[in-house]
């Protein structure tokens, strides 16, 4: 549902309580003035027929009295009259029964009175200057309050539904100029995420949204020097990281230095099988797929990608920052590489799936800008970079690989299968193990993060702004 059509329907829903509400207040109101009314009339006929009926009694005129009855019966339908001589005579007019509390009355004072218990009854003496000639009593049922009743909730109803409709077109047409603010700025932000940082959203009024437009302005303006930094600086490395260390380089000078750090290589196994038998944007597709998860568990684990190429990643933790640990980091996100390739099992034209080996080194690397020109990155080069590319093709996709003693650097937490005497690539032979986890908190903190990657790396649909 749109934002227009809901507020509408909140517009109609809130005058539809404030009409029952008014409904509920006048029709009580006037319900109160309509039984005054018809009180006030009831009091007025029984004192006007009383007059009426003084000089006929006064006459003893049996027959002229209820001939004016009758005449007053014909011109107000529905009223009952009990008329009380003075003499005891009593007569009855009208179809109504007489209750015994109005048969009783006898003499009654000369002013109108409504008779307790009796709704609708009213009597009074009927008196010539100080002469009793008896007394009077009347049933007036009036107009029925329900007719008139329902007429007022009808046009109260009507008169609301009218109100709720010009209400809610008026909402729809003013939210309609939110709506396009909205829609502008999704737009733009649509944009955005795509890389296109040309974008400009046209200020046009001082209110919020001039604030917030101008607000995503500057965003982008920032966005685009910092991209600027990080293409200049390395492709493949987190904005933030490079942008600092640039900023850094410019207050202290440009200096190589030395610095320990933990590396992860990963790369398919058996890659170039896969690239022959599949199409060459599948390929891609798939391997950025991959590697959008392993940077987020990476990333997640105090470290950061320092390039790719082809199918094989570079990981460096303690660098260009310092981090704490960095050697169980490291290993933690190793391992949470390969469980997440498994779990995300993207299927090889062979009918296998697509796996990924990692291995482990640690030691000391030179650190600095390497390349030419504008191109320059700011990476490591050293040993331990080369010896994780040799470590990882010694792994299956299943275990994390590094050289025995590795284990000293990791401490608690972990355990080892030692794998004995392996040749590496360079015909070195080394001593190497598999590393896993030891202790349920390292397997807990593993899941967690792959966990939340799993979700940060899933493709999002783009949206299309009928949707808004």
């Amino acid at each position: 549902m749109s934002l227009r059509t809901l507020w509408s329907l909140l517009t109609i829903l809130l005058v539809a309580v404030v009409a029952v509400a008014m409904m509920a207040s006048i029709a009580e109101i006037e319900k109160r003035a309509w039984v005054k009314s018809e009180d006030d009339q009831a009091r007025l006929l029984i004192t006007l027929l009383s007059d009426e009926l003084k000089m006929p009694m006064v006459a003893g005129s049996t027959a002229e009295v209820d001939t004016l009855i009758k005449m007053f019966m014909h011109e107000v339908p529905g009223v009952s009259v009990y008329l009380h001589w003075k003499s005891g005579h009593t007569e009855k007019f009208g179809e109504g029964l007489i209750p015994a509390e109005i048969e009783s009355l006898s003499t009654l004072p000369a002013e109108v009175m409504a008779i307790q218990g009796q709704e609708k009854w009213y009597a009074m003496g009927i008196q010539y200057n100080t002469t009793q000639l008896g007394s009077i009593a009347m049933y007036f049922p009036g107009k029925s309050w329900r007719e008139n009743d329902l007429q007022i909730k009808m046009r109260l109803t009507a008169t609301a539904a009218v109100l709720a409709l010009l209400a809610a077109l008026l909402v729809y047409g003013m939210s309609g100029r939110v709506v396009k603010q909205l829609r502008l700025l999704a737009r733009a932000s649509k944009r955005l995420g795509s890389g296109d940082f040309s974008v400009n959203l046209p200020i046009v009024s001082s209110n919020e949204f001039g604030k917030a437009f101008n607000q995503f302005n500057q965003m982008v303006s920032n966005l685009e020097h910092r991209e600027r930094v990080f293409d200049l600086y390395g492709r493949y490395q987190r904005p933030q990281l490079v942008a600092d260390e640039y900023d850094r380089n410019n207050k202290r000078g440009d200096s190589n230095a030395v610095r320990e750090v933990s590396v992860l290589a990963v790369d398919m196994v058996d890659f170039n099988s896969y690239r022959e038998q599949g199409r060459g944007e599948e390929v891609i597709a798939v391997l950025n797929r991959y590697f959008s998860l392993f940077q987020q568990i990476v990333q997640e684990f105090g470290g950061h990608v320092d390039h790719i190429a082809g199918d094989k990643m570079i990981a460096l933790f303690n660098h260009p920052f310092d981090l704490k640990c960095h050697e169980n980091q490291a290993a933690k996100a190793g391992m949470a590489i390969i469980q997440g390739s498994q779990k995300m099992a993207l299927s090889r034209p062979d009918g296998g799936i697509c796996t990924f080996r990692v291995g482990l080194a640690i030691g000391e690397v030179s650190v600095g800008h390497l390349g030419v020109g504008r191109r320059k990155e700011f990476t490591v080069v050293g040993a331990p970079v080369a010896l994780a590319a040799q470590l990882n093709k010694l792994g299956d996709g299943k275990y994390l690989t590094a050289q025995y003693g590795t284990m000293l650097s990791l401490g608690h937490g972990f355990k080892q299968k030692d794998l004995g005497q392996k040749r590496l690539q360079s015909g070195k032979e080394l001593r190497c193990i598999y590393i896993l986890p030891g202790e349920a908190y390292i397997s807990q903190e593993i899941e967690e993060v792959l966990a939340k990657a799993l979700v940060r790396s899933e493709p999002v649909d783009s949206f299309e702004d009928e949707g808004w």
